[in-house]
């Protein structure tokens, strides 16, 4: 009798150490050997203030590269915190040019067709590798201690347990097996519901704004192919001016056009109501191109041997004071979109 009671400690025992070994191998495993890192988390899992920042430098850097998609693509990183990070920077824009927030802010307005909409996002692939193996190996290492203590206590020193069937902790089968369960991440698409207009898909689409007050204003970007070869330049510039003084006051502006390929450069003056309406100015500016009254949402094409620019007005509003009305533009901003008339670069 006492020898059986003896054999029955020594089997507790025995449980109780195969399960702190168990649970020790385990914990080893997932906080020394192979601990969960996180790399390449996206926006929208920040903390309020740093999305705050990283719109912030998103703002900063579209007013400098004017990559539509690109800013587009990292406002919608944002998910659906996105709307109320802008509306904070709108309210509290610190160092951010209040131009460059008023424009950037028009061109999320202006591309995003489904408010609210997050882009897909890959998950990250280190936490997901690290996800897939802490689970499997802690499960299988606890299960082996219980099935160890088991097999002591159920049928002694000379039972055996049956071999387990292939697969993973609780039956489950391990990656790479068939009928394993796998998630496919969805690749962020580009950004949809661009402006119709061209009848090909455009090389590259930049934006422009004038404000007054900036008496050099005088944009230009290089075109290029798919494969990074440059096809040509194309830009906005001041025009013409009205009345003394400063600032400027900007009448009618420059848009133009230059292909390697074609021996002239293409230009044409988009110009103010009252400019357009007087005759003398009108044709003292068709020389410089084909003279164009501005209005808002207006579309001018750009053509040469090779390329052709797509030019709409997206905004524009007018200065008053002592000068006639509709004389000269306070603000105006302008997109253009250019594309290869050669077919596929």
């Amino acid at each position: 009798m006492e020898t059986i009671k003896e054999l029955s400690k020594q089997k507790r025992v025995v449980i109780g150490g195969a399960a702190v070994l168990g649970f020790a191998l385990g914990m080893l495993y997932a906080w020394v050997l192979n601990p969960v890192k996180w790399t390449d988390a996206t926006p929208d899992l920040l903390r309020a203030d740093y999305q705050t920042d990283y719109l912030k430098a998103v703002i900063d850097s579209y007013s400098v590269n004017r990559d539509i998609e690109l800013a587009l693509a990292r406002y919608q990183s944002l998910g659906v915190a996105g709307a109320g990070t802008l509306a904070q920077v709108r309210a509290d824009p610190g160092e951010v040019n209040p131009a460059a927030m008023d424009d950037f802010a028009g061109t999320i307005t202006l591309y995003e067709t489904t408010p609210g909409a997050t882009p897909s996002r890959t998950a990250a692939p280190a936490t997901t590798s690290a996800t897939g193996y802490l689970l499997p190996v802690c499960g299988i290492t606890i299960v082996l201690g219980l099935l160890l203590g088991g097999v002591v206590l159920i049928r002694g020193r000379s039972g055996r347990r049956a071999p387990r069937e292939p697969g993973g902790a609780y039956g489950l089968p391990e990656p790479g097996e068939e009928g394993a369960p796998y998630e496919t991440p969805s690749p962020a698409g580009r950004p949809s519901g661009s402006p119709a207009g061209l009848d090909r898909p455009p090389l590259a689409t930049f934006r422009t704004t004038y404000t007054l007050g900036d008496d050099l204003y005088d944009d230009s970007f290089s075109i290029e192919g798919a494969t990074g070869d440059f096809l040509g330049e194309c830009g906005v510039g001041i025009g013409d001016l009205i009345g003394v003084g400063d600032p400027k006051k900007v009448s009618a502006f420059e848009v133009w056009l230059f292909d390697k390929n074609d021996i002239q450069t293409v230009t044409k003056v988009l110009m103010s109501r009252y400019a357009h309406q007087d005759e003398s100015t009108r044709s003292r500016l068709a020389a410089k191109g084909d003279p164009i009254l501005a209005e808002a949402g207006a579309v001018v094409t750009l053509e040469t041997a090779s390329l052709m620019v797509e030019v709409r007005i997206v905004d524009l509003t007018y200065g008053g004071g002592a000068l006639p009305p509709e004389s000269f533009f306070e603000r105006m901003t302008i997109e253009l979109r250019a594309a290869s008339k050669l077919g596929v670069d």
